[in-house]
This record gives structure tokens, C-alpha cells and sequence, in this order.
């Protein structure tokens, strides 16, 4: 009875000494792989980045926020020149000829020089102009609304490639750390198989467990490299180490209160653009009425054949009614394209809010996956060291302690990826509510 604590004892403490050494010893397979394949973290350098600091650096040269800014800005010139229609138009006139004519009879040398100016100011045309001064309006909201719209896109855009290429650094470790173990157990089973005690299949499973792994460290590297230049092209700048991203639950909260995402309001504002540029039924029959001033500035032209007007002024109403129904047509066209724009505005918003209701239990399951996948690799990571001392001692196969590796690695690869589902969840949650650009401290336009 007391020989079993004192083998059991001994065969700890040369396991440990055993696993000391295997941490000690470098994973030659997996630092081969990575030097031929340019490390990545000679990659990235620098002081740490976080999500946040990253979008401030990098959002406004984007190229998709600077064509929306443009067009903003194009919306004001046009809000512009329909403001400019209401007011009245000056206008300037100059004449100065010579001429052959006949007066009574007899040939005159006729000349005219004479200057004025006159000033029009359209008083009603329908309402015409003041219905294209509200449409330009809401079409401006509409264009700053795009402005935001481009934000949250960039914004989600970014985000999403930074938790692409977080979920591939959480994972480097585990795959070195299986790489390294792989790499070791090849050793040990070659010392083993060297002295007689186990079979040469036995190396061959060993050294069939390390081309595995070696083969998923360098997809993994190559999934880092390419995450990292996808990232670096949608930013336009060189990157730096990434921090995980966190994100307050306030956020998150069911009674927490929710915003408006840009692709939203746009839509409404562009409704409410096409309703304000359609007319009363009144508007195809009503007259155009215009108001002239006109003075004269110079006059010498010779002869005088008529009576010379210095100033006047002039009222003019005229009915323009084109027998074809071109006016009933105008007005049914813009009802049609405000009916359009606010069917448009309804798909949009009902678009944005069946998304948004299959996120918070997909966000729920996540957080749970995450904190069970904890507790999985956790208790996988003291069967591993179980099942060494056990294979140490002859009472677990190689086989299994293969599987165990195996199954360790592919917990760690389940965690990182539902820990990549949730915050991709949560991001395109805030984006939906139009949270995203308050939770990641940019300022709106």
C-alpha cells in the first residue's frame, strides 16, 4: 500500500521535469514555418492600437466619406439656386447700331445707342418654386444623413476586418503551443522507438500528428497575413498592434435607448423630400404672374419715331395650359416618386428591424458558448496533463494522447470563433440602432 503514493509520487515528479523540458525546448517545426514565411509580428509595430483610435485615424480619408461630403455639399448649391428662384432677377440691357431707313420718303441715317436696365420678379408660378425650396431641403438632410450613413459603413466595415484579425491572434498561441507539443511528442516517441519500447507506427502516428498541426499553423499564418492587409488597404495606413475591442453593456441593455442609423433617416428624409415636391391639383390650371420694372439709363438713338418710355413697371398673369395634360402628367409623376420613395423608406426600416431582432439571441447564445467553451478548454487543458503522466506510465496510448491535443486545440478554435460572433453582433446591433458611432467615439456630421 505505501509503494502505490511513492510511484505515483515519482512518476509526477518526472513527468513534470519532463514537461519542463519540453517548454524549455524550442518548436523547431513551427519557428521554420514561420521565419519562411516572414513573421507576422514583425508586421506590426508600434505602441498598441485600439479600435477606437484606429477608425479616428483613419475615417475621414476615406474614400467612400469623402464622396458623401461632396454630394452633401452639392445638395446645399442646389437648396441654393431653388432659394435664389423666389427672389427677383436684375437685368441689363445695351443696343447701339447704324442703319439705312426711310422716314416720310426720304433715306435717314438712322442710329441707335441707348442703354437701360429692368428688374423681373416672378410673384406665382403655381408654387412650383416653393415646393422644389422644401424638397431641396429635406434632400440636404438627406445628403448629411448620407454623410452618417458612410460613417456607420466604413465605421462596421473596419470593425469587422479588426475582429476578423483578433480572432486569428487569439488563436496563434494555442496553435504554436500545439505546434510545440506535436513537435515534442515526435521527439519522445523517436527516443522511445530508438530504445525498443514502442513500434515504428508509433513514430508515424507522432510525426503524422505534427504535419497536421503544421499544416494548420500555416493556414493560420497566412489567414493573419491576409487579415492584416485586407485591414491595412480598408484603412489606407499602416497598422499597429491591435487591442481587443470593448464595448460597454450599457449598450446593449433592453431598456437602453436607440438611435437612428443614417440608412434610416436617409430613406425618411428622401420621402419627405419627394412629398414636399408634389403640387396641388390647383397648381396644373393656375396662372404665371410676373412682375417688370424696367428704366431707361440712355437713350441717343435717331430718329425718334416713337414715344420714349424713361421708366415703367408691368404686371403680367398668363395661363400656360398644354392640351396634351403635360401638367397633370408633371404633378401624377410626382405622387408616383413620392409613393416610391416612401414604400422605399417602409422596406428600409422593415429590413433594419428584423435584422435587429435575430441579434440579441444570437448574442445571448454567444456569451454563453463563450463561457461553456472557457470551462471545456480549461478542463481539457488538466486532461492533457493527466493523460501525459498516464502515457508516461503506460496506461493511455499514443492515440489518445493525440485526440486530447486535438480536441483541446479544436475547443480553442470554437472559442475564438463564437468570441468573433459576438462582437460582430453586438457591432452590426449598434450599427442597426445607430449606436455605432457614439460607442466608438466618433463624432457624427
Amino acid at each position: 500500500m505505501l509503494h502505490r503514493p511513492i510511484c505515483l509520487a515519482a512518476l509526477a515528479a518526472a513527468a513534470i521535469s519532463t514537461g519542463a523540458a519540453w517548454a524549455a525546448s524550442a518548436p523547431a517545426g513551427s519557428s521554420a514555418r514561420e521565419s519562411n514565411a516572414v513573421p507576422y509580428a514583425e508586421a506590426l509595430a508600434g505602441a498598441p492600437e485600439t479600435l477606437q483610435s484606429l477608425l479616428a485615424r483613419t475615417m475621414e480619408q476615406d474614400p467612400q466619406l469623402l464622396v458623401a461630403r461632396a454630394l452633401e455639399a452639392a445638395s446645399g448649391e442646389r437648396r441654393a439656386q431653388a432659394r435664389s428662384r423666389l427672389a427677383p432677377v436684375l437685368n441689363a440691357q445695351a443696343l447701339q447700331g447704324r442703319a439705312k431707313e426711310t422716314l416720310f420718303g426720304a433715306p435717314v441715317d438712322g442710329r441707335t445707342d441707348e442703354s437701360s436696365v429692368g428688374l423681373r420678379w416672378n410673384l406665382f408660378n403655381g408654387g412650383a418654386d416653393m415646393a422644389e425650396l422644401r424638397g431641396s431641403t429635406h434632400d440636404m438632410a438627406a445628403a448629411r444623413a448620407d454623410v452618417r450613413r458612410a460613417q456607420e459603413e466604413i465605421g462596421e466595415r473596419v470593425a469587422n476586418a479588426y475582429a476578423e484579425l483578433l480572432r486569428h491572434e487569439e488563436l496563434l498561441p494555442a496553435s504554436r503551443q500545439r505546434v510545440g507539443e506535436a513537435q515534442r511528442l515526435v521527439e519522445l516517441v523517436k527516443r522511445s522507438t530508438e530504445l525498443g519500447k514502442l513500434a515504428p507506427s508509433d513514430a508515424n502516428q507522432a510525426q503524422a500528428a505534427l504535419l497536421d498541426a503544421q499544416v494548420a499553423h500555416g493556414q493560420l499564418l497566412a489567414d493573419l497575413r491576409s487579415g492584416r492587409d485586407r485591414l491595412a488597404i480598408l484603412t489606407g495606413v499602416t497598422l499597429r498592434p491591435l487591442v481587443p475591442v470593448e464595448l460597454s453593456d450599457a449598450h446593449f441593455m433592453p431598456d437602453a435607448p436607440a438611435g437612428e442609423s443614417g440608412l434610416l433617416a436617409a430613406a425618411r428624409t428622401r420621402a419627405q423630400a419627394a412629398s414636399a415636391r408634389v403640387l396641388p391639383w390647383a397648381s396644373t390650371i393656375a396662372p404665371r404672374i410676373d412682375l417688370d420694372y424696367t428704366r431707361e439709363l440712355h437713350n441717343s438713338s435717331r430718329p425718334i419715331t416713337d414715344a420714349k418710355q424713361e421708366q415703367g413697371w408691368l404686371v403680367s398673369a398668363r395661363w400656360d395650359l398644354p392640351l396634351g395634360g403635360e401638367n397633370q402628367a408633371r404633378r401624377a409623376e410626382a405622387m408616383a416618386r413620392a409613393e416610391a420613395a416612401k414604400a422605399e423608406a417602409d422596406r428600409v426600416e422593415r429590413s433594419l428591424q428584423s435584422e435587429l431582432a435575430t441579434l440579441p439571441p444570437r448574442m445571448a447564445n454567444s456569451r454563453s458558448a463563450v463561457s461553456q467553451l472557457d470551462e471545456q478548454v480549461a478542463q481539457y487543458d488538466q486532461l492533457v496533463r493527466a493523460a501525459e503522466l498516464q502515457y508516461q506510465a503506460g496506461k493511455r496510448s499514443l492515440l489518445q494522447l493525440v485526440q486530447l491535443l486535438d480536441s483541446r486545440y479544436l475547443a480553442q478554435q470554437r472559442r475564438a470563433e463564437e468570441r468573433y460572433k459576438l462582437l460582430a453582433a453586438q457591432l452590426r446591433f449598434l450599427a442597426l440602432r445607430g449606436d455605432f458611432l457614439p460607442a466608438m467615439g466618433v463624432a457624427s456630421h
